[in-house]
């Protein structure tokens, strides 16, 4: 199958789990995600969209580690929603308040934040799709980074997104309390 194809749920032996073993076999970067009872396979990121993942996940994980206020995960921990859908941001945030024990395995919980950064192989539409649907199952913040043309947009529920210009500061002080960097510090050197 190739990015962003369709395969239909239907026999009750596939399981996710089934259904990633066989994907990974061929394509062993890929990964699987399920919305709305659709496998969605999901292409992986290339250099500088993993460093932009890398860079936000350093700077929050250092403002977070004297607060312990949450927990920080890249897209290899994944969400399962109230609907069913298995799907992993490049970045999320989780408090500690809605997640208090970190299980090993999907975590059944909508977080405060995700980030999608776009990659190479990856279509904007694709991208602000995916951060679209992830606002509609009740996240939060949404932010939608685009390596290629440094654009860094905070979405939130019922609201006009916001663009941030270089210069700006990165700060959601409902969700990150005293967190604040400028944008610039995203982008690799």
């Amino acid at each position: 199958m190739k990015t962003g194809e369709r395969a239909r749920h239907r026999s009750p032996q596939m399981t996710y789990e089934g259904v990633r073993r066989v994907i990974q076999r061929t394509y062993p970067a890929y990964d699987v995600e399920i919305l709305e009872g659709e496998y969605h396979i999901v292409a992986p990121h290339d250099m500088i969209s993993s460093n932009i993942v890398m860079r936000l996940g350093w700077l929050l994980g250092s403002w977070n580690a004297s607060r312990k206020l949450g927990n920080l995960f890249d897209s290899n921990g994944g969400l399962v929603f109230p609907d069913g859908d298995k799907m992993a941001p490049d970045f999320t945030y989780v408090s500690r308040e809605r997640l208090p024990v970190i299980p090993r395995s999907f975590a059944h919980v909508v977080p405060e934040l995700v980030v999608e950064v776009r990659s190479s192989r990856q279509t904007e539409r694709a991208t602000r799709r995916k951060l679209e649907t992830l606002m509609a199952k009740g996240v939060d913040v949404g932010v939608y980074i685009d390596p290629r043309s440094r654009v860094v947009e905070i979405h939130r529920q019922g609201r006009t997104p916001v663009s941030l210009a270089p210069g700006d500061r990165f700060e959601l002080p409902d969700i990150l309390p005293g967190f604040s960097v400028v944008v610039d510090e995203f982008w690799p050197e």
